[in-house]
């Protein structure tokens, strides 16, 4: 049996608990250039941030992961849609 974590949160430090240097984490910022939603991936989990971001966890986000348009997990259908641009 296969086991997969789907996490949806909010709580930074469960976010910096929870990524890897195996997994690869996306971002997406709103208007004023601030981190808005954070998605870590990889082949075992899934974690989909949308809390506060403090200073240290985005220059974290900002160096460990890439920047993109938009950013959606869908559970259901088993994937991550990354746009990047």
């Amino acid at each position: 049996m296969r086991l997969q974590l789907v996490a949806k949160i909010t709580d930074a430090e469960l976010l910096r608990k929870s990524m890897h240097e195996l997994g690869t984490v996306f971002y997406q910022t709103d208007g004023d250039g601030s981190i808005s939603k954070v998605v870590y991936f990889s082949g075992s989990r899934v974690v989909e941030f949308t809390g506060k971001v403090d200073e240290a966890l985005a220059r974290r986000v900002k160096a460990e992961g890439r920047k993109v348009k938009s950013i959606e997990v869908d559970e259901f259908q088993g994937f991550v849609r990354v746009v990047q641009g």
